[in-house]
């Protein structure tokens, strides 16, 4: 994947970015187009992650609506405050009768 080298001007930009690639490919999706958005597509020295977003091949039939947003994130102490931080993002979203469901 290629990205403006301008996005890549720090340190620490150049090693997020590089870690995220390790992490896309062990992801398998049959993607159609992808894009980098939020925090890390702008000046922002220390955007906390990678935004994508992802355009999945369909079969022409099968065309629907719909989308899905999903976080990767690792099973460290940074992962349990992204869980962390999504269950305060619901509360305040939702109020106390929505919360993140475990699935596994």
């Amino acid at each position: 994947m290629k990205i403006p080298k301008e996005l890549l001007n720090s340190k620490y930009r150049r090693e997020l970015w590089k870690e995220t690639q390790k992490v896309l490919k062990n992801v398998h999706l049959p993607v159609s187009e992808m894009f980098v958005m939020g925090s890390f597509s702008t000046k922002k020295k220390r955007p906390a992650d990678v935004d994508f977003l992802v355009i999945l091949k369909t079969p022409k039939q099968k065309k629907k609506d719909w989308s899905v947003d999903f976080v990767l994130a690792p099973d460290n102490k940074h992962g349990d405050k992204i869980i962390e931080d999504a269950r305060l993002w619901m509360k305040q979203k939702y109020g106390k009768k929505f919360g993140l469901v475990r699935l596994k």
